[in-house]
């Protein structure tokens, strides 16, 4: 009768939900329908209306929020609908076309969408003295939780249906079940969690008697309510576990205050990661009236002061060695926000918690609004960066790159890293010195003068050898006369001898096995068929040994592998077998490779 109850109140819940965020309910409609189009037809680039559907929903939410924190009139609820949809309207304008590939948008997405959550979360609580901020979050998280179990359990019942009838009555294609679980994520999910999202006090509330209220108090009291599973859990486990956490973190940056904690990059997302739980821990320990959750909000945010001040001056020392990036940049603003958190929990009253949400949009809008983005700042300071440092090893003369080999290793790292992040950026355009067709793994030897070096424990050039087919030069490859393809890997230490593989295969209604097993530090290759019987033994020292003699003799650059220099042919009289070297590595200690193999029997 209980499970019958909560069903059928659950159901209402959703039904409310429908009706209190209309418009949010259409985009959510319409990202069901756009993720059919994608599952149906996965080639296809739909992101940008993908992104504009999720942006116009959260934007919807918040101007719900917006209308019933502040205003009664049905017309303030158009109007915030509409301004919701001009928003809209003008993100897709905004993004451009092109928007599967671009890391600028999707990040930039992503961010504005967490802003928009943040201010569904902290609206209820503007001016609130029923609904602080910390209350607001506990709400928000226990509704996220409770959709995420109830998700789970509807999906784990919709998958043991579909492989059922699947495996014991008839075959059903897979896009079925795909079809269902975008249903229950894209909108039995957002919507279940609207449902659960209160009713807060807002502007129509205040002429509600006190009579009234007084009743509605004691419902959103208990909607406020720790359950006292979530008490005991962060009472008496996250709280101790952060302490221990805390207590090594200190011990280490005041050991290492002098020297290895400013240049450690392991260091940093310990210390970020360490920052976000502190700050999630605070916010929900603010709800708890115990002596660890009175302890905690006393003292971890003043000892979450210095240890983020610390890590953000080591992120700004940094940019001395690598210039600005965009995740080096998001890693510094995080460092600023949570410096002014730990200022806010220290120094003010759980009450003004909503400050840190102020500080959270504040700093998201900074970080996408243009010229201060952290794309426009990292593409002009990273392009700046490599045009330097190529001044100062004589390297760029009259707008144009000199190759030079003779160049510090330090430097060969940081043209490297700053020449690959330029070119996977997509900003190798807007740097007038590079050529117009560059890539930058087939000619950065060419252009620089030296291989890419990634670190000082790069084997020296001569000491290690790498070739890779160029697949944007040669795209196509010939089939005919073929039966089959195997796509083969190689990858493996010569200092540990490998085990024995096999894949097994069908051609022309015939069983057949790939043997691969390592005969003196390499991969020896035997063909064999049903019965067991060898058709073809190959040794692939001697394709290493042909392709990097060819590399060293030829003179075709390591990037620039065609079709024709990749493929090694071995036969006999019952296999022909085509070796297309994809790429291959060879190290003092280490033997790599990837291979496609065309085998044709006779």
């Amino acid at each position: 009768m209980k499970f019958k109850d909560a069903f059928w109140k659950a159901y209402k819940g959703m039904g409310r939900s429908i009706s209190r965020y209309p418009l949010t309910v259409l985009f959510l409609i319409a990202v069901a329908v756009l993720n059919s189009f994608m599952i149906e037809n996965p080639r296809e680039d739909y992101a940008r209306y993908l992104f504009t559907f999720l942006v116009g929903a959260m934007l919807s939410i918040v101007g719900q929020m917006v209308y019933e924190r502040f205003f009664t009139q049905l017309n303030a609820r158009y109007l915030l609908m509409g301004g919701a949809v001009l928003l809209t309207t003008g993100y897709y304008f905004a993004v451009g076309p092109q928007t599967l590939y671009n890391i600028a948008i999707s990040v930039k997405t992503g961010v504005a969408l967490f802003a928009l959550m943040i201010a569904f979360i902290w609206i209820p609580s503007i001016k609130s003295v029923k609904v602080p901020f910390h209350r607001s979050f506990l709400s928000a998280l226990k509704a996220f939780f409770t959709t995420v179990l109830f998700s789970a359990v509807l999906t784990a019942g919709i998958s043991a249906i579909f492989y059922a009838t699947d495996y014991l009555l008839f075959n059903l294609d897979f896009k079925i079940l795909t079809h269902l679980m975008n249903i229950v994520g894209s909108l039995f999910a957002p919507i279940y969690f609207l449902s659960m999202t209160p009713l807060y006090p807002g502007k129509r509330e205040e002429m509600i008697p006190d009579e009234a209220w007084a009743k509605r108090g004691e419902t959103l009291d208990r909607q406020f309510m720790v359950p006292r599973f979530l008490e005991i859990l962060i009472s008496y486990i996250i709280i101790p576990l952060t302490a221990i956490y805390t207590l090594i973190l200190v011990i280490y940056v005041v050991m290492n205050i002098g020297g290895e904690f400013w240049t450690d990059n392991l260091l940093e997302p310990l210390l970020v990661s360490y920052a976000i739980i502190v700050i999630i821990v605070y916010i929900l320990a603010c709800n708890i009236k115990n002596k660890f959750a009175d302890l905690f909000r006393k003292i971890f945010p003043k000892i979450l002061i210095p240890i983020v001040v610390f890590q953000t001056i080591a992120s700004f020392l940094k940019i001395r060695e690598m210039g600005v990036t965009h995740g080096r940049y998001y890693v510094i603003l995080f460092g600023i926000f949570a410096t002014i958190a730990g200022v806010i929990f220290s120094f003010m009253k759980p009450k003004h918690n909503g400050l840190i949400a102020i500080a959270l949009l504040t700093l998201s809008a900074i970080s996408i609004i243009p010229p201060i983005d952290a794309f426009t700042v990292s593409k002009n300071n990273q392009i700046s960066f490599l045009e330097r440092k190529l001044i100062e090893n004589d390297m760029l003369v009259d707008n144009a790159i000199v190759p030079k080999s003779d160049v510090s290793l330090s430097d060969k790292i940081v043209i490297t890293k700053v020449a690959s992040y330029i070119d996977n950026m997509g900003y190798n355009k807007e740097v007038a010195y590079l050529p117009s067709d560059f890539n930058v793994y087939s000619d950065f030897t060419d252009t620089y003068g030296f291989d890419m070096t990634y670190s000082e424990t790069d084997y020296p050039q001569g000491e290690g050898e790498f070739v890779y087919l160029n697949w944007d030069a040669d795209p196509v490859v010939g089939i005919s006369g073929f039966d089959i393809m195997l796509h083969q890997y190689l990858y493996y230490s010569v200092a540990e001898p490998g085990s024995l593989e096999n894949t097994d295969f069908e051609a022309n209604g015939q069983s057949y096995l790939l043997e691969k097993k390592i005969v003196d530090d390499y991969y020896v290759l035997t063909l064999k068929d049903a019965a067991g019987d060898e058709l073809l033994a190959y040794d692939t020292k001697e394709l290493y040994d042909v392709i990097f003699d060819e590399a060293a003799t030829s003179g075709f650059d390591k990037g620039n592998l065609t079709v024709e220099d990749a493929t090694i042919t071995t036969e006999n009289d019952q296999i022909r077998m085509n070796i297309l070297v994809n790429s291959l590595e060879r190290t003092a200690d280490f033997t790599g490779g990837d291979l496609y193999l065309f085998i044709e029997f006779k």
